[in-house]
């Protein structure tokens, strides 16, 4: 009777030691890692990394993005952007957490046209644009690029050039 209690025993504490060997390799150790590796890094850098192994950031190239806009305008600024299908990705938390407390409007949204025509002289209004939505909307306005993604912006208010 002793012999197979202490046997059922020591396969509880195999099966408890394996999990915490798995649970290290694939969740803690990589953790571990990535914080040591982005400690003194600000947030929007921590945005634009790849993430930890177990749990990838799937929204780099949308961070870079709206980090670049985030820096070339101003937090009372209202922003247009095209449809957010984009092909990188385009999670609306993801836009308006990084250009928050500017007003971000999506192409395709209820009312979004009616804006456009209410806000097209406003001082503070940007257009992002991509290769499908926008373009024209600056018109003859000077445009920047965002990055190798297609994007650019530009101020369509009665400021800019």
């Amino acid at each position: 009777m002793m012999f197979k209690d202490r046997w059922v025993q020591t396969v509880i504490w195999a099966v408890v030691f394996l999990n915490l060997v798995v649970i290290s390799r694939l969740f803690i150790i990589p953790r571990v890692y990535f914080i040591i590796e982005h400690f003194k890094k600000d947030r929007a850098a921590l945005r634009e990394s790849v993430g930890p192994t177990d749990m990838p950031n799937q929204y780099v190239q949308t961070y870079k993005v709206m980090n670049q806009v985030r820096k070339l305008t101003t937090e009372d600024s209202l922003l247009l952007l095209p449809p957010d299908n984009w092909e990188f990705g385009s999670p609306r938390s993801a836009v308006i957490q990084t250009l928050y407390p500017r007003r971000v409007f999506f192409s395709g949204d209820p009312g979004f046209d009616n804006l456009i025509t209410r806000v097209f002289n406003s001082k503070k209004t940007y257009v992002v644009f991509n290769k499908q939505w926008g373009i024209k909307l600056c018109g003859k306005k000077q445009r920047k690029l965002l990055g190798n993604q297609g994007f650019g912006i530009c101020q369509i208010g009665i400021l800019s050039g």
